[in-house]
């Protein structure tokens, strides 16, 4: 299951269906501010991926 929520576009699939739910229950958010939204989530989702990755000086 951990796997599957790394996906990129399971992730980029539930952000349109966001979009679209939003946009019909009448919340208009415009597009710059969800793309910073978007980027700024998927920014953060790369640096956790490098921080846990990271195991530090070998001695």
């Amino acid at each position: 299951m951990k796997e599957r929520l790394k996906d990129p576009f399971l992730w980029a699939g539930f952000g349109g269906l966001l979009y679209q739910v939003l946009n019909v229950n009448g919340v208009v958010v415009p597009q710059g501010l969800w793309d910073l939204g978007l980027d700024l989530l998927s920014y953060a989702c790369i640096g956790v991926g490098v921080v846990s990755g990271y195991r530090g000086k070998e001695v």
